[in-house]
């Protein structure tokens, strides 16, 4: 049994008091009185709170008989002992469905004659009802906001109290008749895999007794004026006495918890019986604005009292004046333009999902430290709220919040969804509405058109109801694709406004394609990796030929470091059957087993290596997407995919213990500051000679000075300078016309004469502007140092222009046939096959040629297709598949060997996307016997897939009988003479083919016929 003294609370707290259900409350709550209506000075008082936060048990009820079998009348026999808060898969992992909760306490008695008890639960998931003393008080529905009940009746003062909570977790069989797809639930999900969260439940925030008078105050909304000083205030004032009174309620502004006041104001009103409003305005003279670099924050004190009722009570909330907005389609504060620099995270950590483990707990803190720290402006809350202790560390480190209930994304339509829909929005809203660093509230995210995107439109009055302040974003990627649906609401409107892409009254829907519909001014881009040229362009033009544009998701991440994931949980003692453990166990186990199985060790020294060599990969491609994004005028905002490795995936900036990726912080600073270079080389590898296309853009968030500055671009190669170029940069007056945030400063065509080797595109200002140092890579081949091979090969499916580039350099190319019986060993090289060429017959003499001595190297993996079997063709008996890899912002690492097919190729390790550029293999071969030779391989940990990881072999050497043949997939038949790397892996290719025996071909083997049968070459 638990006893506590009351816990006498100073300062911050973190909710008001309420007795109605669902109770909502202000933020940072406390107990804080004047000690006179003139005082100058704040001073604490004593709210008396009894936190019941030790000495839970917890049981689970799988059939739901426990309500029917009156388990809120003791705990059951097989109950365990639980830390609140906490889930109750910390305790059953894998379990979804109703849990119980047990409390047995001994409250102390209430001082005041006819005050009240009060039971607050900060957020229960999902469902809970609740029992004192057998006695039902009340129930409560949504998983992420406060409430509390009246338990003056229920309660036995001085006495042992039962508390009993039964908790309903959805699952995906129905439980109540409530659906785990139907309710607010973020991206739960029950059978767990990589991108989602598993469907976790339980009292997931503390809980209190609170000790109040029969006069007492809860949820104080503050509306600042951010042009005159002026407050507007809002509290509810609960009389539970018998009679109407006459009551003195007092205001006090401070600039801090206890500090001078720097407004005092008192009104008497009358008070009936029950909850009513009081409603008063005060002015704040030489009021201070809250901003990104100068957080100011005020303090609204009220203390209520009344000379017919024994007590007074007290709450406090934080506020901020501060206005943000959308102007022509850019984002402003405080009347100021700027450039949203956002991210968002799940608010994921281990074990607890979102109750960081023991040791921990500072882990979601320092997403918002990290974030401020590189960079960021804005954090978003994805489809969850924020905790109230992240919030006020917002409100004070002057970083901007955008938030999302949990219903806005992944909620299926149901007889309930409207009331659920609503709620989660009015609750969100009335708890966090004080808060200056919340700007954006956010309704949906990535929801196509139906009834769930209908009810947001037209939740767009509700939300005025509440909160008339802030900026209201509709659905964050548009995937609906109204275009004829304005994205955003500002401040005191109360329509959606067409503010960005190409939305206007009466414009035609358009289908989602990038995921975005074209037009949409909401933007969302996941485009394959690496990025083509034209998927550069595009997304340098978004916004082009209409209104600005909110990129509100893209980016590249990287493999997820799972061995360094695994060392964590065991450093954290965490139980080896959690869920997440259990996930990212499996990953690390299958990575390393693949690792020994391809050989990798002669490529890095361990394992982990190639991990750590891939998030430090992920710095170039983040620069490549600050590049695009910041060197498009038209683009007002990025909110960048993602902060961090939630959901146990690769996207994070950071990983998910949150240690910093390798070298990314440098990346953040550079992409993220106000004025800074974007480059851009095309192509990012050519041969000595070729067109080169050198530009370069000057991003500039309002910081630069009208005027002509002077700038100067070099090439440095390896010998030194390369090229160089005078400019000037001539930034328009800001005064004349909002200038644009990217200045065009220099594009040449050109060609590069020098030795092979990488390059660098260099830029220089000699005064007046300081961007982060930075430069553009790119490299030069000579094509002077491609081998001349002295050799003949067979080809067949092999397009004339590569017969005529081959022999150029050395083959001499005949023609395949299946009827010439194969007189010695041959180098064959096979194309991309079509199906309705495809033979038996010609397969068959395929095999026959390698089984007698031949080497055959497929260049396609295309060729081994037979109808809807991608890898019917293959001579192997186990053929797995052969299917094309799903790269985008979480994505495959092809890595290769130290091998001769590699020489004179920088290609030991992790192949660099920028030096392979478009003959970056795709397509992977899957489930096969591992090769006799691996030579090039594909890995992917934390990907978005069943069990988180994938692999495959991407360049291989089978033996064959007397022969062997060679699988490959990466593309360079469509790159001959166009891209360095094709040309030299073809002839290295065959020159190594060539170097293996070239006797006389042997004798077939006697059982040939079950060979052919045995590799499913026979009809």
């Amino acid at each position: 049994m638990q006893r506590r003294e009351f816990l006498k609370i100073t300062g911050q707290m973190g909710a008001g008091l309420g007795t109605a259900v669902p109770f909502f409350n202000p933020l940072n709550a406390a107990a804080l009185a004047t000690t006179g209506a003139q005082a100058n000075r704040v001073s604490a008082m004593q709210e008396l709170i009894m936190p019941l936060d030790e000495g839970w048990s917890i049981a689970i009820d799988p059939e739901n008989v426990g309500r029917s079998a009156a388990w809120f009348q003791s705990p059951q026999a097989n109950a365990k002992a639980i830390r609140i808060p906490s889930i109750i898969q910390q305790s059953y992992p894998k379990y979804h469905g109703v849990a119980w909760y047990w409390l047995e306490f001994e409250p102390q008695r209430n001082p005041w004659k006819e005050g009240r008890y009060l039971l607050r639960f900060h957020a229960v998931d999902y469902l809970a009802d609740v029992w004192l003393n057998g006695t039902h008080v009340g129930m409560h529905e949504g998983g992420e906001t406060p409430f509390a009940f009246d338990v003056t009746e229920a309660i036995r003062p001085e006495q042992s109290n039962r508390l009993a909570v039964r908790v309903l977790n959805p699952d995906d069989t129905p439980i109540d008749g409530i659906l785990l797809l139907e309710t607010p639930h973020h991206n739960k999900v029950v059978n767990y895999a990589n991108g989602m969260t598993f469907d976790f439940g339980g009292i997931i925030e503390p809980v209190e007794l609170l000790f109040v008078p029969a006069f007492h105050l809860s949820n104080i909304y503050v509306k600042p004026d951010w042009k005159t000083g002026d407050i507007h205030i809002e509290a509810a004032v609960t009389n539970d006495s018998s009679t109407s009174v006459s009551a003195r309620l007092h205001f006090t502004v401070t600039q801090d918890v206890l500090g001078d006041a720097d407004l005092i104001d008192t009104v008497t009103l009358d008070v009936p019986t029950g909850t009513t409003i009081a409603r008063h305005k005060m002015n704040v003279k030489k009021h201070q604005l809250w901003d990104l670099d100068n957080p100011w924050l005020y303090r609204l004190h009220l203390r209520i009292e009344s000379d017919a009722l024994e007590g007074s009570h007290a709450i406090t909330t934080a506020f901020g004046f501060r206005d943000f907005r959308l102007v022509n389609g850019y984002f402003h504060l405080n009347g100021k333009r700027m450039f949203l620099r956002c991210t968002h995270g799940g608010n994921h950590v281990p074990f607890g999902v979102l109750i960081p483990p023991d040791g921990y707990t500072d882990l979601l803190r320092r997403d918002l430290l990290y974030a401020k720290a590189s960079g960021f402006n804005t954090v978003r809350f994805l489809a969850g709220i924020a905790f109230p202790y992240q919030l006020d560390l917002c409100d004070e480190l002057g970083l901007m919040v955008y938030e999302e209930s949990q219903g806005s994304w992944l909620l299926k339509d149901s007889p309930q969804m409207k009331r659920r829909y609503e709620n989660s929005v009015r609750e969100m809203i009335i708890r966090d509405r004080n808060h200056p660093s919340l700007t954006i509230w956010g309704l949906l995210n990535e929801t196509e058109d139906g009834p769930v995107f209908r009810e947001a439109v037209g939740a767009l009055p509700l939300v005025r109801s509440l909160d008339s302040t802030r900026l209201v974003l509709l659905s964050s990627g548009r995937f609906d694709g109204h275009l004829d649906i304005g994205s955003a609401s500002n401040p005191d409107s109360s329509s959606w406004e067409y503010v960005w892409g190409k939305e206007e009254a009466g414009m035609a829907p358009v289908a989602m394609k990038y995921p975005s519909g074209p037009g949409s001014g909401d933007f969302h881009l996941y485009p394959k990796v690496p990025q083509t040229q034209e998927t550069n362009q595009m997304m340098r033009d978004l916004g082009k030929d209409s209104k600005p544009v909110f990129l509100s998701e893209y980016g590249i991440g990287s493999m997820m470091n799972v061995i360094h994931e695994v060392r964590m949980y065991e450093q954290a003692d965490i139980p080896e059957d959690a869920e997440d453990f259990v996930l990212v166990r499996y990953m690390a186990d299958k990575f390393t087993t693949d690792w020994a199985r391809f050989g990798m060790e002669v490529v890095y020294p361990y394992p982990e290596t190639l991990l750590e060599m891939s998030q430090k990969k992920m710095g170039q491609h983040r620069l490549l997407g600050f590049n695009l994004i910041r060197s498009n005028p038209n683009i007002c905002g990025f909110n960048l995919t993602g902060m961090l490795d939630h959901a146990l995936v690769g996207e994070g900036v950071w990983r998910f213990w949150r240690d910093w990726k390798p070298g990314i912080f440098d990346v953040m600073r550079d992409g993220w500051a106000p004025v800074r270079w974007c480059l851009f080389v095309e192509p990012t590898h050519t041969y000595t000679g070729r067109p080169i296309r050198l530009e370069g853009v000057l991003a500039n968030e309002d910081v630069v000075q009208a005027g002509n500055y002077s700038a100067t671009f070099r090439v440095w190669g390896p010998k030194g300078m390369a090229w160089d170029k005078q400019t000037v940069i001539s930034i328009p007056d800001k005064a004349a016309k909002s200038p644009p945030l990217a200045v065009p400063v220099m594009k040449e065509s050109t060609t590069i004469h020098g030795p092979a080797g990488s390059y660098k595109l260099i830029p220089s200002i000699e005064k007046g502007i300081a961007p982060p140092e930075t430069s553009c890579r790119f490299y030069i081949s000579d094509p002077a140092s491609l081998p001349h091979l002295r050799q003949s090969v067979i080809t067949l499916g092999i397009p004339p222009d590569v017969e005529t580039w081959l022999s150029a350099h050395g083959v001499a190319s005949v023609p395949f046939t299946s009827a010439a019986p194969p007189q010695k060993r041959n180098v064959i090289l096979v194309g991309d096959i079509p199906q309705n060429q495809s033979t038996t017959n010609q397969w068959t003499s395929l095999a026959r040629y390698t089984a007698t001595g031949s080497t055959v190297i497929f260049l396609s993996p295309l060729a081994f297709a037979r109808g809807n079997r991608n890898a019917a063709w293959l001579p192997l008996t186990k053929k797995g598949r052969i299917y094309k890899f799903n790269d985008w912002l979480y994505h495959k690492e092809c890595v290769a060997k130290p091998h001769p097919i590699f020489e004179g190729i920088e290609a030991n390790g992790i192949l660099d996307w920028y030096y392979f550029g478009s003959v970056l293999p795709s397509y992977v071969f899957d489930g096969q016997d591992t090769p006799d030779e691996v030579i090039a391989a594909a890995f992917a940990a934390g990907y978005s897939a069943p069990g988180g990881y994938a692999s495959g072999v991407l360049l291989g050497k089978y033996s064959f009988h007397a022969g062997a043949f060679i699988v490959n997939s990466f593309p360079m038949l469509e790159h001959i003479d166009q891209h360095p790397v094709a040309d030299r892996m073809l002839l290295n290719l065959i020159q190594y083919a060539g170097s293996l025996p070239q006797e006389k071909a042997v004798a077939l083997p006697s059982d040939w016929n079950d060979q052919l049968k045995k590799i499913g070459y026979t009809d």
